[in-house]
């Protein structure tokens, strides 16, 4: 009678190390989804302290003779590239669309140059704010709805067009 439970016991012992490597495989990958969560998230936030310099330019059209297009830098206080981190840090991850490449006609853009030669470039094409991140695992293009930010792409872009304010 002895020998059959000690039987039994033995057989569940084969068992125990593959029980063992699935629960560990299991607790790997919670552990990798929680520390790395916001590495996953395209719209992980920017932190105004990592931010080492910034740029923005925008497009204008003029004519003197001929038409002209020129590109012209922008100042931006601290306070707007303060604004600009918390309005884009505002996004929920439902106004998020993952993107394979930005569209060729951009009319204004800023970069964000973080520490360890990443940034974060933030460009608008008249209609939609386009991201791209090289400071995340892989990087990454997508596009936000963040209304602030679109106002103030708009305003910076009063009078771009041949003095217009839109292309209409």
């Amino acid at each position: 009678m002895n020998t059959k439970r000690y039987m039994k016991w033995g057989k569940m012992n084969k068992k125990t190390p593959i029980l063992i490597i699935v629960l560990f495989l299991i607790g790997a990958g919670y552990l990798y989804q929680s520390f790395l969560k916001d590495e996953l998230k395209p719209n992980r936030s920017i932190s105004v302290n990592e931010i080492v310099s910034t740029e923005m330019s925008k497009v204008v059209y003029s004519r003197d003779t001929t038409p002209n297009i020129n590109f012209v830098d922008i100042k931006l206080t601290n306070a707007q590239i303060r604004s600009i981190a918390e309005w884009i840090n505002s996004v929920p991850d439902s106004s998020v669309i993952k993107m394979n490449q930005i569209p060729p006609n951009i009319s204004a853009g800023i970069v964000f140059r973080l520490k360890a030669n990443k940034e974060v470039r933030i460009q608008y094409d008249l209609e939609k704010i386009f991201i791209t991140r090289t400071d995340v695992k892989n990087a990454q293009m997508y596009s936000i709805e963040q209304e602030e930010l679109k106002n103030f792409f708009d305003q910076q872009l009063k009078g771009f067009y041949f003095g217009n304010d839109s292309v209409n």
